[in-house]
């Protein structure tokens, strides 16, 4: 007679052991390990160093800026471990200088910082009574010249603001307006007027405008104001071609041009000239 197997209750069943393989600390990961000392060892050599202390400071393009400012800007102590110096806060500062429009700042191991600046580009001179102050594309002023001091560019033309309420400073900007009709004006040649002057003189009154005189002493001619919307500068490119049609045949005869417009203009002639129909 066969029997069958009988299943016991309630006995527990051991479950199998697994045996796991240590990961431990191998060679790789002991190598990272001192690679990473190292490193953070030499790093630290590197910043306590006295070898790599700031000593010289090279500077290229300064033209207009001081480099009194340049230095004071840096502001780095000699002896300084460049390995601390970071070169794009140096260009921050430098940059911060009014003369100066950007700079590019490096590290030169072991000792030096080497600055090359970029300053601003004058466009012309604006004039109020004694002090000149240069005036770059964006409409700032960024420099005030000295009273004796020459031009940096002989060819830059003047703006002789003779208003009494007008003020200007280092850092701040030309009024909008003001700086649109002064560069119009103030890039026009004798020749754009069929002129026979040797240059041009632009100035703004109280009462008058703007104004353009032809060198040596001759005529005036009488632009105005302008205003944002009422009397723009768009004004400007017609009033020079009634200008020089005025001007055609009978320069040396005429004081003053009167120009109200771009096609209403009149003109008075100096005494005892009689000029040309």
């Amino acid at each position: 007679m066969t029997r069958l197997p009988v299943r016991r209750k309630n006995v527990a069943t051991r479950p199998a052991r697994i045996r796991r393989s240590s990961a431990g600390f191998g060679r790789t990961r002991a190598l990272a390990a001192l690679m990473l000392v190292l490193s953070g060892l030499a790093i630290y050599g590197a910043g306590a160093s006295p070898v790599f202390g700031y000593r010289t400071l090279e500077v290229t393009g300064e033209r207009l800026t001081p480099r009194t400012s340049i230095d004071g800007a840096v502001g780095v102590a000699e002896g300084t471990n460049l390995f601390l110096v970071r070169s794009d806060q140096l260009a921050e500062r430098i940059a911060v200088l009014p003369t100066v429009d950007r700079a590019d700042v490096s590290i030169g191991l072991p000792s030096t910082i080497r600055i090359r600046v970029v300053e601003r580009v004058p466009l012309l001179v604006w004039q109020l009574g004694a002090q000149r102050y240069l005036v770059d594309a964006k409409r700032m002023a960024f420099l005030e010249l000295a009273a004796d001091a020459p031009l940096p560019d002989p060819s830059l033309p003047i703006v002789d603001d003779q208003r009494s309420g007008s003020a200007l400073g280092v850092g701040s900007t030309v009024d909008s307006v003001d700086f649109d009709a002064a560069t119009r004006l103030a890039s026009l040649r004798p020749a754009d007027l069929g002129s026979a002057g040797t240059g041009l003189q632009v100035s703004v009154t109280d009462d008058r405008g703007f104004l353009v005189r032809v060198r040596p002493a001759g005529w005036t001619a009488v632009f105005g104001f302008y205003t944002p919307s009422l009397r723009t500068t768009e004004l400007i490119p017609g009033q020079v071609r009634l200008l020089r049609s005025l001007l055609a045949g009978r320069e040396a005869a005429i004081d003053t041009v009167i120009l109200a417009d771009d096609k209403s203009g009149t003109y008075t002639v100096r005494p005892g000239a009689s000029p040309t129909p």
